[in-house]
């Protein structure tokens, strides 16, 4: 059997050695070189020492722990062995001290023998750890390029113990850690040096030649790692989370993380997968600080009443006065801020982009009158506020989510149960109509452009005619039920013929809410209304009189606008993924929404403008 210098038995002869060797220098100086003590004395002194030590050891469990393995803990324990100790033997001396010819050690001999056995303990075995750890490294030697160039995100304790364990590897080179805390910048934990933020990811995978990226962070905090998924993909490493211990226990396939799945490598190795719940799976919008742009309007103050309860919310709009906000109870909540500003204005933008959590870009120039009036304007604010707030939160290490509103009208103007990859069309660029549509068409490429790229964690939505309670402006319902209530003509536009699929608001809200919560959603689009409430502008007016109890005429006129004779879209997409089910039908939305108009009629009667501006059907 060959000799084994670090088996527990040799593990006490070199505590003791390591004692006797301490006590002898600490009485070397607390005597100034010289020692007084009788040899009998010495040795007797020595035997208590390190007997009453290795017992002390023995006592706290010292003998049981492997030095290769030692870590803060067990050196923790080993102190307070020393220590313990050494309180003891101090009482033990004062208490026999009065009795004639026994010989007392100074306070400073005891104090130095103390420090030195101690480090010396510790110092024995941390150099049995390295040891360990040199000697655990692979001696084959390995052929150019066999060795995996490993970039590891996240330098705290999970980290730190990555790549201390990977640095027994040979096969591995670790390039080094990226990190978005400054403090770190520079320095080395666990061997391996900090190069920067994570905004450098691609850089860093491209001038490293970096082969795989390792994120060791806790699941807590991987909401704000979202934007890296998508940057991942998209470089030509391999990457995964790292999982916790607890997560291993708790995934239903632990058995082969430790033993190897068949179904990857076929080697047996460790298969590292990401953890954390499936794309379909919810996890939840709190604690959250929530931007909202065009926060003032009817979806965006809507969105923030069922979000404002477990999140800090920002509303972000030109202004608030006479809004739908204002009929809310957002406007004087203490956890809603409320800020006045242009999306043209990137500067406006950027402080409080950096601060949010989750982004919603609700703001645009909208209604169909309004855009023919202004197709210039309609373009730069829809297609330009976009690029802005994309610049400003393009290196935020915070967001978890961008929520980008795009519009059905990119489908052209017959789009019957379309899905999300039916191809696009617009009309020609002689109808100002459409300037709407190529601007919010052109802002989703843009949006995925930077989800490719910088890794921003988009999701696309494509409203299909959403209705309800404090809607303003240019909308048909909103036109139909004001004109019955106050007993003027319905005017509709054509013949009436055109088909629209009606969502009520609370549907939407929990389409966007899982949008905002769900993993498997980023980098997604989604058409988003309710197939059911399908029906036609002629019809719609008919039940709009049943809800209201109202007996006035209803008017067919020439359309001032070229318009879209059906718009339905298909769901399926997604019911899969955001599990999204409207529960609303339309005669039930109507009532409410005729019912709010009604409550709040003298709002709209001193702006009589209201009704004119809602004539346009969309």
């Amino acid at each position: 059997m060959s000799y084994d210098p670090y088996s527990r038995t040799n593990q006490q002869v070199l505590d003791g050695a390591i004692v006797g060797v301490a006590f002898y220098f600490a009485c070397l100086i607390g005597y100034d070189g010289r020692i007084p003590l009788s040899g009998f004395q010495f040795w007797g002194f020595l035997l208590a020492l390190v007997g009453g030590r290795l017992i002390s050891n023995l006592l706290f469990g010292l003998h049981r722990i492997q030095w290769r393995y030692i870590g803060l803990q067990d050196a923790f324990r080993t102190t307070q062995s020393y220590l313990a100790f050494s309180f003891l033997f101090l009482l033990a001396q004062i208490g026999v001290s009065a009795k004639a010819g026994i010989v007392r050690l100074p306070l400073s001999v005891l104090v130095v023998e103390l420090l030195l056995s101690s480090i010396g303990a510790l110092g024995i075995r941390a150099l049995r750890r390295h040891i360990y750890e040199v000697q655990s490294k692979r001696p084959r030697s390995l052929k150019k390029g066999e060795q995996r160039r490993l970039l590891l995100v996240g330098a705290g304790m999970i980290g730190a113990n990555v790549a201390r364990e990977m640095a027994t590897d040979s096969s591995v080179q670790i390039v080094g850690f990226l990190d978005d805390d400054p403090r770190k910048f520079g320095s080395f934990i666990g061997g391996a040096k900090v190069l920067g933020s994570t905004s450098l990811l691609a850089e860093i995978v491209r001038t490293e030649k970096v082969d795989s990226v390792l994120i060791c962070i806790s699941p807590a905090a991987r909401g704000s790692f979202n934007r890296l998924v998508a940057l991942l993909d998209s470089l030509p490493v391999t990457s995964k989370f790292l999982p916790t211990i607890t997560e291993i226990l708790n995934a239903k396939d632990g058995l082969h993380l430790a033993l190897g799945d068949p179904k990857t490598n076929g080697n047996g190795a460790v298969h590292i997968v990401q953890p954390g719940p499936a794309p379909q799976q919810r996890v939840g919008t709190r604690n959250k600080t929530i931007l909202i742009t065009g926060g003032a309007g009817f979806i965006g103050s809507t969105l923030a009443e069922r979000l404002v309860q477990d999140n800090e919310i920002v509303l972000f709009d030109r202004f608030f006065h006479n809004q739908p906000v204002t009929f809310t109870s957002l406007y004087k909540n203490p956890r809603v801020r409320k800020v006045e500003g242009d999306i043209l204005d990137g500067k406006a933008l950027g402080d409080l982009a950096h601060e949010a959590n989750v982004v919603v870009h609700a703001a645009a120039m909208v209604g169909v009158g309004r855009v023919c009036s202004y197709p210039r304007e309609t373009l730069e604010t829809n297609f330009v506020g976009t690029l802005q707030i994309l610049k400003a939160l393009e290196k935020s290490p915070r967001l978890e989510r961008f929520l980008y509103f795009s519009t059905s009208e990119v489908f052209g103007v017959n789009s019957f149960r379309v899905n999300e990859d039916t191809p696009t069309a617009i009309g020609p660029a002689a109808e100002a109509r459409w300037s709407y549509a190529i601007a919010k068409l052109a802002g989703e490429h843009l949006v995925k452009a930077y989800h490719r790229q910088a890794g921003i964690p988009v999701v696309t939505v494509r409203p299909f005619n959403v209705f309800g309670p404090r809607r303003l402006g240019s909308h048909a319902v909103l036109s139909f039920i004001l004109n019955a209530l106050q007993g003027n003509p319905i005017e509709v536009h054509g013949d009436g013929s055109q088909i629209r699929s009606w969502c009520y608001i609370d549907d939407f809200c929990n389409a966007l809410i899982e949008m905002i919560a769900r993993p498997g959603a980023v980098g997604e689009d989604f058409n988003v209304g309710n197939p059911k409430n399908t029906i036609t502008i002629y019809e719609l007016a008919r039940m709009v009189l049943e809800v209201t109890g109202r007996t006035v005429p209803i008017m067919l006129t020439d359309s001032p606008f070229p318009d879209i004779e059906i718009r339905v879209p298909s769901l399926e997409k997604a019911r899969q993924i955001l599990d999204y089910k409207p529960v609303y039908d339309l005669r039930q939305g109507l009532k409410l929404t005729a019912d709010w108009y009604r409550e709040n009629l003298e709002f709209f009667e001193k702006k009589p403008s209201q009704a004119s501006m809602a004539s346009a059907i969309r």
